[in-house]
């Protein structure tokens, strides 16, 4: 059955994956096709002491500090920006990294120090400075 956290475009979609599938398939293999298309099909939900190097992951974590945003140069020679978090559970702490557009992230969703994220579908590296997660293209990053 479809959450009521869900967008309605997923119940409408669910419908139509219903007149498409009649009784070939049930509600819930439905929405998870419905999901999937969105690419909100969470199936990789980890904890930061459970995260391997490059792999693509979900965490709900808190935001423990936000960095300001540093600019250096890139291999190319043009400019490019990034930004930290500090983020933590109850199993660990790690970096969220933002990059160029992404920078703006903690003031375009009041990201505050203590409050609750939900990263989905990031991708998970291993660096000199620890662990890192970065949203990158297919990743989300959500206040809540």
């Amino acid at each position: 059955m479809v959450s009521e956290r869900q967008d309605p475009s997923i119940s409408s979609r669910v419908e139509e994956l219903r007149d498409e599938f009649g009784s070939l398939l049930d509600d819930h293999t439905l929405e998870l096709i419905a999901l999937d298309e969105r690419g909100l099909l969470v199936t990789n939900k980890k904890n930061i002491s459970e995260l391997k190097d490059r792999e693509e992951a979900s965490l709900e974590v808190r935001a423990k500090r936000v960095l300001d945003t540093r600019e250096f140069k890139k291999r190319d020679g043009g400019t490019g920006r990034v930004r930290n978090i500090e983020i933590e559970d109850d199993t660990g702490s790690c970096r969220l990294v933002l990059w160029d557009d992404d920078v703006n992230l903690p003031e375009e969703l009041r990201i505050k120090e203590g409050g609750e994220l939900r990263l989905t579908n990031c991708y998970v590296k291993y660096s000199d400075f620890g662990v890192d997660v970065s949203k990158g293209r297919k990743g989300k990053v959500e206040v809540g």
